[in-house]
């Protein structure tokens, strides 16, 4: 609808609103290593089209704060419980190796962090607008975190095979969701508002153990 983000913002300025909305690093075709909140949309696929388009239309409202993350990690269903799956069927024998992608490169978005982000740019009366938000710390590829998982859940991390993404792709029988190759956000913007985003390598390994029951 053309209409669309002239009505939102009639209505957040009518109503006194302030929209929250959580982005994606889909927004931007990898390229680039790091990305800032300044770059140009260059979605490669229709997730990435309509994460931007939300973008957009969030951005009409005069009083809008757009949290910008990558690879979450929440409490249901997700890479990190899939990871330590696999690695108790490999520690049983069940599998001899796991593949997983090293040539996409990011770091972890845990959803209580975002969820703490988000009050911090509320009750704190941060500049409306964009902000990234991940974790911080260093970047690493999916097989890289999949192999320290492993090694959080049974020790063996050697067991990841690292393959990619074309080669995991290359026999899929249903279309592929294109993913950027690079998905850092650089994090400068949020740290600047006063919030300093959690290590995710440091979040990873409280999130496993308690899986573990440790």
């Amino acid at each position: 609808n053309a209409q669309g983000p002239a009505l939102l913002a009639r209505v957040c300025a009518e109503h006194n609103i302030t929209l929250v909305h959580v982005s994606s690093d889909y927004v931007f075709d990898g390229t680039a290593e790091l990305h800032d909140e300044e770059e140009a949309f260059a979605p490669l696929g229709v997730y990435g089209q309509s994460k931007a388009a939300g973008d957009i239309a969030v951005a009409n409202c005069p009083r809008h704060y757009i949290l910008r993350s990558s690879w979450v990690i929440g409490e249901g269903r997700n890479f990190v419980k899939t990871m330590m799956g696999l690695s108790d069927r490999v520690a049983k024998g069940e599998l001899p190796e796991v593949t997983v992608v090293d040539d996409q490169y990011g770091r972890l978005t845990f959803t209580k962090d975002m969820a703490d982000a988000i009050f911090h740019l509320l009750d704190g009366g941060a500049a409306y607008g964009t902000y990234n938000l991940t974790g911080s710390g260093a970047v690493k590829s999916w097989a890289d975190i999949a192999r320290t998982v492993f090694d959080l859940t049974n020790g063996n991390g050697g067991k990841i095979k690292p393959i990619s993404t074309a080669e995991y792709f290359a026999n899929a029988k249903a279309p592929v969701s294109p993913r950027p190759e690079h998905s850092a956000l650089d994090l400068s913007k949020i740290k600047a508002a006063g919030y300093t985003p959690a290590d995710w390598e440091e979040t990873l390994e409280a999130y496993v153990n308690k899986e573990l029951g440790k």
